[in-house]
């Protein structure tokens, strides 16, 4: 475009340097070339004779075989052609930031042909962005619409952005019914309760504000930015990405507090969460979930598919693993006063258990040791504890770790009885352990998986309930809090031992206090 005005400029001897081309358009069918001029508001109205003389001097100067049409449009300064243009640019241009930018985030002023624009952005996508190339491009863009001299100031939303936004009323006499189910809230992560009656993820395909979704969360990472302008230039600041997964899977992104970040820190792949939040076009291009409420929830329809799923045939399976009586004397300590526990334990019956393996890796190791203890109102009713002999040695360095050797191992039942008894052990039960999640829980699944068991049960882990409570620790090993709590490990590294610690644990966790 410059230079065919350049072109046309010097064949005039720039008698209409005040002109810029807004668009040019070519018909084929008809051989006709149609080029729309700017003018600025403060010049007086373009003549016919203006018209032909362009229209000749476009022809030859361009050198052109096609017909010339010459159409002029006066560059008015007008407050909503310009707002409807930067609403082009930033759907056009600039998806992910077009969510962000309403009517009364822009704030024009004009002086004759002098136009400044201020816009304002959450302190979020402000921190984020670069504003001079954002500038830069937005000028381009204006400089091509309108005859103006345009400044851009960026800025951020000084109104403070709440953290957390009510969940609309579900049960409110909607026009519109929204396809929701039922889940139950185990522990608010991030922000107030939310309505526990998320909608499907297959639903939300577009941007829509104030969402309740839930589902299975994988590939989380935790990445910081530097903050670029305002009262908190300089300093770090955590978002999270993951993805969330009911069937269909969403991309998610949670902008964190400091003092969000540790109990953030502790989420792990498989948990499953309650999120609320908005949809929008996130900074890939793709739609992306905005979070803003984050609970530990579990999904009631796949509560009641896990005792149903769990109703296996042990008819013609002989146990070799018989679960030992715990008797209440041996827990007093425990239990002298009357206490109060959380619905984590209140009326339930949770497995906790613990395993030794030869490596980490759940496809190829396997398991050498299997211990656990069954919970049932708070209070440590059985113990469940074997060896399991594995189809190779157990490493070197494994059983000095462990002090599990092969001449332990070797008269030991094979994981096909040991699983069987622990499915049946376990029966509706919840499962919990420490970093059960990330490590234990896929050993059992794997092994459980090639007799056709499969465990569906809810799972709660230490480490996250640790992570997320108010202890503050170097580490979350279960030997470090299990000395903060003031309670005992003997012989660490053994799965009934860990299993037993890993209950008072959670027991102690637990508890409601005033």
């Amino acid at each position: 475009m410059n230079e065919i005005l350049q072109k046309l400029n010097k064949a005039c001897d720039y008698k209409y340097d005040f002109l810029k081309i807004y668009e040019v358009i070519y018909d084929k069918n008809s051989n006709l070339c149609t080029f729309t001029f700017l003018y600025p508001l403060s010049h007086s109205d373009m003549t016919a004779e203006d018209r032909t003389e362009l229209e000749k001097l476009l022809k030859s100067t361009l050198s052109l075989n096609a017909n010339v049409k010459v159409k002029f449009k006066k560059s008015f300064l007008d407050d909503i052609l310009i707002h409807r243009e930067i609403a082009n640019f930033f759907t056009n241009e600039k998806k992910s930031l077009a969510p962000y930018i309403f009517d009364d985030n822009i704030i024009l002023s004009t002086d004759n042909e002098n136009v400044n624009i201020k816009i304002k952005l959450n302190q979020d996508i402000f921190a984020m962005i670069n504003d001079l190339e954002l500038k830069n491009e937005m000028l381009a863009y204006l400089n091509e619409k309108f005859i103006a001299q345009f400044s851009i100031d960026i800025e951020e939303n000084e109104e403070k952005i709440p953290n957390f936004i009510d969940a609309p009323d579900l049960e409110s006499n909607s026009k519109n019914k929204v396809d929701r189910y039922e889940v139950e809230i185990l522990k608010k992560i991030v922000g107030s309760e939310i309505n526990p009656k998320p909608e499907y993820i297959k639903n939300n395909k577009k941007p829509k504000s104030m969402v309740i979704l839930a589902g299975k969360i994988s590939n989380i990472v935790k990445k910081t930015f530097k903050i670029k302008k305002g009262k908190k230039a300089g300093e770090d600041k955590a978002f999270y990405t993951f993805m969330l997964d009911d069937g269909d899977k969403i991309d998610c992104i949670y902008f964190c507090s400091k003092t969000n970040e540790k109990v953030m820190d502790s989420l792990q792949d498989d948990m499953f969460l309650l999120c609320f939040g908005d949809i929008n076009v996130g900074l890939s291009g793709n739609n992306t979930y905005y979070i803003k409420k984050i609970s530990w929830a579990q999904r009631k329809e796949m509560q009641t598919q896990t005792v149903e799923n769990q109703a296996c045939d042990y008819s013609n399976h002989i146990p070799v693993v018989i679960p030992e009586k715990i008797e209440l004397t041996a827990q007093t300590f425990l239990f002298d006063k009357k206490i109060n526990y959380n619905d984590n334990v209140k009326g339930k019956s949770v497995v906790v258990f613990d395993i030794e393996t030869t490596g980490l890796n759940f496809e190829e190791d396997e398991i050498t040791e299997l211990g656990a203890v069954k919970i049932v109102d708070g209070v440590i009713k059985e113990k469940f504890s074997t060896f399991v002999k594995p189809s190779k040695p157990i490493p070197l360095e494994v059983q000095n770790l462990t002090h599990i050797t092969n001449e332990m191992v070797k008269n030991a039942p094979s994981i096909k009885d040991v699983i069987y008894d622990f499915k049946q052990f376990s029966e509706n039960c919840l499962l919990c352990g420490h970093n059960v999640i990330g490590f234990d829980l896929k050993f059992i699944k794997k092994a459980g998986e090639k007799f056709g068991l499969y465990f569906k049960n809810q799972v709660i882990d230490t480490l996250v309930l640790a992570r997320s409570s108010s202890l503050r620790l170097p580490n979350y090993k279960l030997g470090t809090i299990v000395t903060a709590l003031g309670l005992s490990l003997e012989g660490a590294h053994r799965a009934y031992n860990d299993a037993l610690a890993t209950a008072q644990v959670f027991l102690e966790l637990s508890k409601v206090r005033k």
